[in-house]
């Protein structure tokens, strides 16, 4: 049940935000990806052109399953539930590169360094119903990006094929699809035309009568596209990041001891930010206050060579 969105500021920062919200126990962790190569499930290794910074967790034989990032230039990728929407090939692809969901994150950000970039290379990708290299469960995943010009790129995997969304209000959810999330929110919002969805957004937040967020994904999208498009653009960085950590406080799903016994419990394990600007990762813990700032930069020279968790 996770939540993301984008922003811009007027200093020109461009910030991806997520909640990862996932139904097991599981310990996700700041992490560092600074190798020379990745293993695919079915295409060998690959080299890693640009080092990245994310969340990510350990899976068997010390796999390490990344789920959003930002790399050396700035390109940032999260991935989220696409329960029930999600459609991958059964076969692979002569004379394709075939990745498994799971591959396709790491070749996003190992391998490319702009949306332009991904948007040229995606025809020659099939994307895989099979296994990755651990685990054996094929998760339905869809895909936010952007990038130091400021534009978001949605990415669905659809039963008509890798839909490409250029032209999104960069907020997305779990499943519907993004233009089924379009006509509910246009529809709820009494809109004829998404032009008109800034100002109804302002109307709201005037008003103070702010939508609340349940745990299904289309009232977590409405809070966080009335958020995002009816609150005038923050002027800095530090002010943004604060605005994107409230807004995913609104539609988290807290934590609470007593999902320990219920494991399949779907709950909030961290909220992100990242800057694709200066390639800084901002990661929060469902069970703490505290803010883990980490600059991928800083980090590529103090652990050379080196894939580690960071806290």
């Amino acid at each position: 049940m996770c939540t993301s969105l984008t922003l811009e500021t007027l200093n020109e920062h461009v910030l991806l935000a997520r909640t990862m919200d996932f139904p097991v126990k599981a310990a996700w962790k700041p992490v560092l990806i600074n190798q020379p190569n990745y293993e695919t499930a079915l295409s060998g290794t690959r080299p890693i052109k640009y080092l990245y910074i994310g969340g990510g967790r350990t899976e068997e034989n010390n796999n390490i399953l990344v789920a959003d990032g930002v790399n050396t230039q700035g390109l940032s990728c999260a991935e989220l539930m696409f329960p029930l929407k999600a459609h991958y090939l059964d076969k692979e692809v002569e004379g394709k590169l075939n990745l498994t969901p799971q591959d396709f994150l790491p070749w996003v950000l190992g391998e490319h360094a702009s949306l332009e970039d991904v948007k040229a290379d995606l025809d020659n990708i099939a994307l895989i119903g099979k296994y990755w290299l651990a685990g054996r469960e094929v998760f339905s995943f869809h895909w936010i990006l952007t990038d130091k010009s400021g534009q978001t790129l949605i990415l669905e995997p659809t039963v008509n094929g890798l839909e490409v969304i250029e032209d999104s209000i960069g907020v997305m959810t779990n499943s519907p699809t993004y233009p089924e999330h379009m006509n509910r929110l246009e529809k709820k919002l009494g809109v004829t035309d998404s032009s008109e969805l800034v100002d109804k957004a302002r109307q709201i937040i005037m008003s103070q009568h702010l939508p609340k967020a349940t745990n299904t994904p289309t009232t977590r999208f409405l809070v966080a596209a009335v958020n995002k498009l009816g609150v005038q653009e923050s002027r800095n960085q530090f002010e943004a990041r604060n605005r994107l950590f409230n807004v995913l406080d609104e539609v988290a799903i807290p934590y609470k001891p007593s999902m320990n016994d219920h494991p399949n419990f779907n709950y909030t394990h961290y909220i992100s930010v990242l800057d694709s600007t200066d390639q800084t990762y901002y990661f929060r813990y469902h069970d703490s206050d505290q803010l883990l700032s980490f600059s991928l930069n800083d980090l590529i020279d103090l652990y050379p060579n080196t894939s580690r968790f960071l806290a």
